[in-house]
């Protein structure tokens, strides 16, 4: 439900705040996922800098269980609250090209 106007996602998409890592090359800086969809996964981190276009991987650390999943920056969303670490962060949405993506999303909202 938007506030005004249509909802413009052809998918839903679920807020959940899961630490894990990024790679960047050789690389590693911890990040934390704001929102997943289908299509990707929104992350943060205070000292997080990416560019549009480069390719990542990404590992989600959900109860205790590793999930890595390769994609690439979509998009620079700012700077954004991260209430787990109770400050401000660099957000970044990475588009998954992994297609065990999905079903690791569908896993999380049943």
């Amino acid at each position: 439900m938007t506030i005004y106007g249509k909802e413009k996602r052809k998918q839903g998409r679920v807020k959940r705040e899961y630490m894990g890592e990024i790679k960047i090359g050789n690389e590693v800086n911890k990040i934390y996922s704001i929102d997943l969809s289908e299509g990707g996964v929104k992350v943060g981190g205070a000292m997080l800098m990416l560019k549009p276009g480069e390719e990542v991987g990404i590992s989600v650390d959900r109860g205790g269980e590793k999930f890595t999943f390769r994609g690439h920056v979509a998009r620079n969303d700012g700077s954004q609250r991260i209430n787990r670490i109770s400050c401000d962060a660099n957000v970044f949405f990475i588009r998954i090209l992994d297609e065990h993506f999905v079903e690791f999303v569908k896993s999380i909202l049943k």
